[in-house]
């Protein structure tokens, strides 16, 4: 079997086995036993968190002493979505795409990273440093997977995620908050009211409005940040009683200089506009994990340069660098872990929706550019 025909093997069945968020256990023993036959001691990691799969990794231990390299990939899917034409884990071939759950979204660059780690070890290049890898559980739920492994001393000196960025490499991504805004009123009978009592949720609506309207910080190349209000609750349907209380659930994406503190600040601000800053309250909606903030790491780092200047010899064009306007485990690995991440990998179609799809061929370019940047920065 050629180096290309088993990468597409090991591919397919990782797309036959049932990976679902939480459901991750199966498809770890799958990868655990590819990396044992190439002579890899495998370690379990097993979140704190329940309902959340195992995750594993591993050391390809170099010759000399040098830099750690991670390669990293979460395991696991979303649901299955309504309107598959075909079986989600049956993956059919045609032409260049596979259709199958997870095809795009990431095991395309689990096998992509496999394959790497055969080929090094085949190719007996005397490594000047380390390669780690992992593949995790839960990044399409809280990353709880990643920050496991970070907890329990996953390190690197610099990381390739092998998500679905192939003809844009990202470089850096916004953070995100999850923002309960608490406003207060004064009750009394709804028969007296406006006469009587202040309404929270006439206030709360009224700072909702001017919440959107709050400028952000604009990255030069990110963009600007979001505020989206995604949930409004207050007052008790069944009583005759002016609302005293109403919550504003707000959704916001940062840009990588913006912290929770700013994003306060400009609410508090907005309110005291209205008058209202004595009955506001502003704190983040408790979390298991810690928030992901934004990031972004340089242009010149040779993890990037590589990989860029490898791209150009193997697929014959400019490979763009971005910012991804999401949040995804690399935030976990820049701001938890100080790894420096860049994430590039084989995508597809139709991510995270019915008949997603990968293309064959960024699985193959993908793998021959990881192995050409081992080289180049461990060989």
């Amino acid at each position: 079997m050629s180096n290309y025909e088993r990468l597409i093997d090991n591919y397919l069945k990782l797309i036959k086995i049932n990976s679902i968020s939480g459901n991750e256990k199966d498809l770890a023993t799958f990868i655990a036993e590819k990396l044992s036959n190439i002579g890899l001691s495998v370690n379990w990691s097993y979140s704190e968190y329940e309902g959340v799969g195992p995750s594993i990794s591993t050391v390809l231990r170099g010759q000399s002493e040098g830099p750690t390299l991670l390669m990293i990939g979460h395991m696991d899917t979303v649901q299955v979505m309504r309107g598959w034409d075909t079986e989600p884990f049956s993956p059919v071939v045609q032409g260049d795409k596979v259709y199958g759950l997870g095809s795009c979204d990431m095991k395309g660059g689990i096998a992509a990273i496999l394959e790497t780690l055969n080929r090094v070890v085949e190719s007996n290049i005397n490594l000047n440093g380390n390669i780690a890898v992992a593949f995790v559980s839960d990044e399409e739920i809280l990353s709880r997977g990643t920050y496991q492994l970070l907890k329990n001393g996953l390190s690197a000196d610099m990381a390739i995620m092998a998500e679905c960025r192939f003809n844009e490499a990202a470089i850096g991504f916004r953070g995100r908050y999850s923002i309960d805004v608490i406003v207060s009123g004064e009750t009394g009978h709804a028969s007296k009211y406006p006469y009587v009592g202040e309404s929270a949720v006439i206030n709360a609506s009224r700072l909702a409005i001017e919440i959107e309207r709050l400028p952000t910080l604009l990255h030069p190349v990110l963009g600007e940040g979001t505020w989206c209000i995604r949930h409004i609750e207050g007052g008790i349907k069944s009583t005759l009683n002016v609302p005293d209380r109403c919550q504003l659930f707000v959704d916001r994406y940062t840009t990588p200089e913006e912290t929770f503190e700013t994003c306060k600040a400009q609410i508090l601000g907005a309110a005291e506009k209205l008058g209202i800053k004595d009955r506001v309250t502003v704190e983040l909606v408790p979390r298991e994990l810690p928030y992901m903030e934004g990031f972004e790491i340089s242009k010149e780092h040779p993890l990037v340069t590589t990989i860029q200047e490898k791209y150009k010899q193997i697929v014959g064009k400019d490979l763009p660098l971005g910012y991804d306007k999401s949040v995804c485990d690399s935030n976990f690995l820049v701001n938890i872990g100080n790894i420096p991440t860049i994430t590039f990998g084989p995508s597809g179609e139709n991510m995270h929706q019915a008949n997603e799809c990968g293309y064959i061929s960024q699985i193959k370019a993908s793998t021959d550019i990881y192995y050409e940047t081992v080289k180049a920065l461990l060989g």
